[in-house]
């Protein structure tokens, strides 16, 4: 077989043609249901602190949104979970290993991740890139299993239909379900994603959530629009300049007084039929340009 994994597993340079390979899935096993325990965790890229003294505990099954501004630390988070990146200071553990102990082969098996713009090459079957996901099982028996956790993993995705097709002829929202589904073919038991919605439409982003939410593993989505959050995550961690401000169920991390310091944003809630918690509306306390010319013209008159 050629491929070329990385140290977890997170890019391919060719596709690997899964039925010249054996394979079977022996490294994970149902009955192994980590928690995630990050300790004291602290990221320094050159002088400045990128993730500092980060601590926090995920049972197994847990889907936590990771939020916070542009260069808070969210990316560089999940890429030491991942094990791309080497923490300065403290651990992280799944289970109880550390992850700087797990083998990279095993640990592609565990921990999956959908990166931000993936490239994927246009002329790639919707089948052959999701079946990228089974190289960390490559040698170690026949394919059938393969094909089987490849078909469920489309079959979640809402692919069936589309995996005959190349990657370049589907839009926006399919080409995210599918990165999802190469990801799941991994069969992991944690999955990161780093701002899945990023370029949807308003539904396709419910869409993706709502299928993340599904899920009974442990997923921890880097997200931009905290307005989605309710439709994937129970709690919330907030991040800011590196720091986690809270972590808490996501109607308490995500009120006024930890959303207007960190994003100087509003947080307004909502009665709506049909829904029995409130809803929550973000909105800049300043006033739109409309609402200033009409204080301006109200001041004149």
């Amino acid at each position: 077989c050629v491929g070329e994994i990385s140290s977890a597993f997170v890019s391919f340079a060719i596709f690997v043609p899964l039925r010249l390979c054996g394979e079977i899935y022996r490294m994970n096993p149902s009955t192994f249901t980590p928690q995630l325990v990050l300790d004291q965790l602290t990221f320094r890229r050159g002088p400045r602190t990128v993730i500092d003294r980060v601590s926090m505990r995920l049972p197994f099954g847990e889907h936590l949104a990771l939020v916070g501004p542009n260069g808070s630390g969210k990316t560089s988070l999940l890429q030491l979970l991942i094990g791309r990146l080497q923490a300065e200071s403290g651990t992280i553990h799944l289970g109880q290993r550390p992850l700087t102990e797990i083998p990279p082969r095993e640990r592609a098996r565990l921990v999956a991740i959908v990166n931000q713009n993936e490239q994927i090459h246009a002329q790639l079957g919707v089948r052959e890139y999701v079946s990228l996901g089974r190289t960390p099982f490559f040698g170690e028996s026949g394919w059938q299993e393969s094909d089987e956790i490849i078909q469920q993993s489309l079959d979640r995705c809402g692919l069936s239909s589309l995996s005959e097709r190349r990657i370049g002829t589907l839009s926006g929202g399919e080409q995210q379900r599918a990165t999802i589904a190469r990801a799941l073919a991994q069969t992991p038991k944690i999955l990161l994603l780093d701002e899945p919605t990023n370029h949807l439409d308003l539904r396709t982003r419910s869409d993706v959530l709502d299928m993340v939410s599904e899920l009974e593993i442990t997923v921890i989505a880097a997200l931009h629009d905290l307005s989605l959050i309710n439709r994937f995550a129970r709690r919330v961690a907030i991040l800011d300049q590196g720091a986690l401000v809270v972590i808490d169920e996501a109607a308490q991390a995500l009120s006024q007084r930890h959303v207007h310091p960190v994003f100087a944003m509003d947080v307004h809630r909502v009665k709506v039929p049909g829904r029995q918690a409130p809803v929550a509306i973000f909105e800049s306390p300043r006033p739109t340009r409309m609402e200033r010319e009409a204080a301006q013209r109200e001041a004149r008159a």
